[in-house]
């Protein structure tokens, strides 16, 4: 392995004028700069991380917390499209990303010790599961944190306008003529669900239409199974809706298949609506009414924000939310007297 010594014997200078001119000091000639720079790069001089980051105290590295209640990982199509535009900002800046895990080797470890031992200079957390004990430990710490989704009360977050998007959707279903609408919700305890649902519930309201316990059926996102056996009960009711809400589009795509099987046509019978505006959603037929998040700048404004944090060590919490766009597909059908 070629070191500072190899190159400053090319050179013809100290070892100490080659460390200067390697890390960008302003008290060395730019003559002398410039042929050690093109001395190193010639003789496939790579740095050393750990002496950089002990001069730095910088590693160019953040580690990335990601998992998701139903095991999809990173062919979660949303929280995939976010991560990408994450990746890309990252490292345009310079910065490569680490999947944290819980172990190294052999060793079991906490998410903090593993951040620690990877020694990141920061960590971005989406979809996991926000109260765990170890992330409330690792969002406690000295480390540098930004999380999608979710709202902790010392930690920046990004998030869609969730209450918005809800109230989008529902409003238009209603301004076809809907009164009789489900929503079939993610997890309850979920700070995302809490939002639309709570847009949902205000925009009925808003339109003097009454809600009862058959407006709202609890699912979980971006579970098929789950979702196909909701519609099904609710398919099976005495009175059914005139519109079904979905808690995203992948859901969606599985109620709809319930919904035929069943011999109900969309929309001349069901509305169907969902939420995210994915790739998916217009690939089915017909083409799925939805709310687009705007997934790239979701994914850039929390590398953004993570980067200033490590840059600045400014920690002060600053949410920022991201506009969401009503897409008008073909699956919601005006109510016809």
């Amino acid at each position: 392995m070629i070191t500072i010594y190899d190159i400053a014997k090319k050179v013809g200078c100290s070892s100490a004028t080659v460390s200067k001119a390697l890390n960008n000091y302003p008290d060395v000639n730019p003559k002398t700069k410039e042929k050690i720079i093109k001395t190193a790069k010639e003789m496939g001089y790579i740095p050393n991380s750990q002496a950089q980051f002990l001069t730095k105290k910088k590693t160019w590295n953040i580690g990335v917390l990601f998992e998701v209640e139903t095991d999809k990982g990173i062919t979660h199509y949303f929280f995939a499209e976010i991560l990408q535009s994450f990746k890309e900002y990252a490292e345009a800046a310079g910065y490569d990303l680490t999947f944290v895990s819980r172990k190294i080797g052999k060793d079991k470890l906490s998410f903090l010790e593993y951040v620690r031992r990877r020694r990141c200079d920061g960590v971005i957390i989406t979809s996991f599961d926000y109260k765990n004990k170890q992330i409330l430990e690792l969002i406690n710490s000295s480390i540098p944190v930004v999380v999608i989704d979710y709202n902790y009360s010392n930690v920046s977050g990004v998030f869609s306008k969730n209450y918005r998007g809800m109230e989008l959707l529902t409003q238009y279903l209603i301004d076809l003529g809907h009164r009789e609408i489900v929503y079939i919700h993610g997890t309850i305890n979920d700070y995302v669900t809490g939002a639309r649902v709570k847009g949902f519930k205000d925009t009925l309201r808003k339109n003097n239409i009454i809600l009862n316990n058959n407006n709202l059926v609890e699912g979980m996102y971006y579970d098929r199974k789950t979702t196909q056996d909701k519609v099904f009960e609710i398919l099976k009711r005495d009175h059914i809706p005139t519109a079904i809400i979905f808690s995203d589009d992948y859901a969606a795509v599985g109620g709809i298949k319930v919904i035929k099987e069943l011999g109900y046509k969309i929309p001349k019978d069901i509305s169907v609506a969902g939420f995210d505006g994915i790739e998916l959603g217009e690939m089915v037929y017909p083409r799925l009414t939805t709310i687009k998040q705007n997934t790239k700048l979701i994914g850039k404004s929390a590398a953004k924000r993570l980067i200033e944090i490590i840059e600045t060590k400014d920690f002060t919490k600053k949410d920022i939310y991201v506009d969401v766009e009503l897409i008008k597909g073909k699956s919601c059908a005006k109510i016809i007297k």
